[in-house]
């Protein structure tokens, strides 16, 4: 199963994370300076050479700098203690994979009461899931391939899926992503060529002879 956070990055709650900071043992000057770093901050958009006014930032972590991804990361993983043994979460910034083993009925609850504690634990700290951009993978008997749902909304199934830039699809082979690499080859060699004036061999040595003259 592949979740999707959305907007993970600008959601993110402040006094939560200072909250989980202080459980870390975060304190002191550094914990003030984290909560001053977070704090009154504002955002403008640029179209063109026009600035919008400033509008001032209530929640999220400060993107492009070096502090944010590691406040978010502490922000999100203690997500992966949650869930049964049955269920291996994988965890990478705000992309998370679960996967287990389902050959029957009860595999099927147990998956199930595994993505309804994400739900609580989204809701807890307050990271919303996009249920439209997650995604089931079914992986080999294609039988075992059931509806889930996390709050309420299903989750579509798929035959592939793009994971970390690699499609992967449901029977394991890499030809779909081969494919995609190739015609992206293709598709830049062929702007590549259409830089030349010419494709005459002997017309490109002559012009190369020519410029190691001058």
């Amino acid at each position: 199963m592949y979740i999707d956070f959305a907007r993970a990055f600008d959601t993110v709650s402040r006094p939560k994370l200072l909250t989980k900071l202080q459980a870390y043992g975060i304190s002191g000057k550094l914990l003030q300076f984290i909560a001053s770093f977070l704090t009154e901050r504002s955002q403008k958009t640029r179209v063109g050479q026009s600035l919008s006014t400033a509008v001032s930032l209530i929640s999220g972590i400060v993107q492009g700098s070096c502090l944010g991804p590691l406040l978010f990361l502490i922000y999100i993983n203690d997500i992966t203690t949650i869930f049964d043994e049955r269920v291996k979460p994988k965890l990478f910034a705000d992309d998370l994979k679960l996967y287990t083993t389902v050959k029957n009925d009860g595999d099927r609850s147990v998956l199930q009461a595994n993505l309804d504690k994400l739900g609580q634990w989204a809701n807890d700290w307050q990271l919303k899931i996009s249920a439209t951009k997650c995604c089931v993978l079914n992986i080999g008997n294609q039988s075992t391939a059931s509806t889930y749902y996390i709050n309420g909304q299903s989750l579509p199934n798929v035959d592939q899926s793009t994971d970390l830039g690699i499609t992967i699809d449901s029977k394991l082979k890499f030809s779909k992503h081969i494919n995609i690499i190739v015609m992206r080859a293709i598709t830049r060699a062929n702007l590549i060529l259409k830089c030349f004036y010419s494709r005459d061999t002997l017309l490109s040595s002559e012009l190369l002879k020519y410029m190691s003259d001058q």
